[in-house]
């Protein structure tokens, strides 16, 4: 069984853009947990295992990469089940909306040994400071990357090619009785690594992608795309560009297998050029070269802040692993998989 990948966040050019509502919708929760608790607690590794449990049992997962470390999770969903889990601390700071009847929190700051924790009060205040310090310095990079692709785009997207693409594309999908619905996510983000990709259109039958020259977008096409889609009774996902979340860089419809894509012929079934959808700006090519240049210079220094605030954040975390009951963050865990995987 296939397992998606996505991000609920991005550090954008407008600093931290949150997608958790849509981690799981409301109208299929039927329970979400929300996880509580400071660095080092188990938050990331109480999801994986609770996932890995699910998947043991033959359930579809849906995982949630975190931007600042994609190898930890934000969180999980067993969609067939209606069971979602997500962090709830900052940035992205989420409570249960209905407790007990929908919603539970798991504090697990509850198994931390305080009285352990407070010599160490300011030294931990200082590295949260400086963590934030990095995290501001990478978003004002990110928004100078945007000012200068928004200054002269390679190429603009034409209103018509748009409407006549998006048209075929539409008549093609399955239709069903009803109206579907949206999610709004990320399948890439500006990491500590550089810019990654989480999601795989690999497994999809049907991905067509089109050339996307440096600097564009085509959010009119996905756009029209997605409310073609919701018209035809499907449930689609949009995927938004990891600088400039306003942008759309792809729609998928996992459900019957399709993705409409922007960028690279990787892993396109199908490929457009960028003629099919764009009309040149006319910009020398020698400015089209300086804004790649300065773009990839400021991206290069928002990843060294990220990077740097991920070895801060690491070194934020032995304050507490080292003062955690394990033993009580077990049978949590324990619990959880016995109420919802059985």
């Amino acid at each position: 069984m296939h397992h998606f990948h996505f991000l609920a966040g991005g550090n954008t050019a407008q600093g931290f853009y949150s997608c958790f509502d849509f981690i799981l919708p409301k109208e299929q929760q039927k329970r979400m947990y929300y996880i509580k608790g400071g660095p080092g607690v188990g938050k990331s590794t109480l999801m994986k295992r609770f996932a890995r449990a699910a998947e043991d049992k033959g359930l579809e997962v849906e995982y949630f990469h975190c931007s600042s470390d994609p190898d930890s999770l934000d969180g999980v969903s067993l969609p067939a089940l209606g069971v979602g889990m997500m962090d709830g601390t900052a940035p992205h700071i989420y409570d249960p909306v209905i407790p007990g009847a929908r919603d539970t929190l798991i504090s697990l700051g509850d198994f931390l040994d305080e009285k352990a924790l407070l010599p160490h009060v300011r030294d931990i205040e200082k590295v949260q400071k400086q963590i934030s310090a990095r995290f501001a310095r990478c978003y004002r990079y990110l928004a100078a990357s945007e000012q200068v692709l928004k200054a002269a785009p390679m190429a603009v997207e034409n209103a018509s090619k748009a409407r006549k693409l998006a048209d075929e594309w539409i008549a093609a999908m399955p239709l069903r009785g009803g109206t579907g619905t949206v999610r709004r996510l990320f399948a890439s983000a500006f990491t500590p690594r550089g810019q990654v990709t989480v999601a795989d259109f690999a497994p999809l039958e049907r991905c067509i992608t089109i050339e996307c020259p440096f600097g564009s977008y085509a959010t009119g096409l996905m756009q029209r795309l997605t409310e073609g889609a919701v018209r035809r009774g499907l449930h689609a996902i949009q995927l938004l560009d990891p600088l400039s979340p306003k942008e759309i860089a792809h729609v998928i419809i996992p459900a019957h297998g399709l993705a409409y894509c922007t960028g690279s012929r990787e892993a396109s079934s199908e490929w457009l050029e960028a003629a099919a959808l764009f009309d040149w700006a006319g910009e020398p090519e020698h400015e089209q070269n300086f804004d790649r240049n300065a773009c990839e210079l400021l991206w290069q220094r928002a990843t060294e802040q990220l990077a740097a605030a991920k070895g801060l954040h690491d070194e934020l975390e032995r304050f507490y692993v080292q003062n955690m009951d394990f033993d009580r963050w077990q049978k949590v865990l324990d619990g959880i998989v016995e109420r919802e995987i059985g």
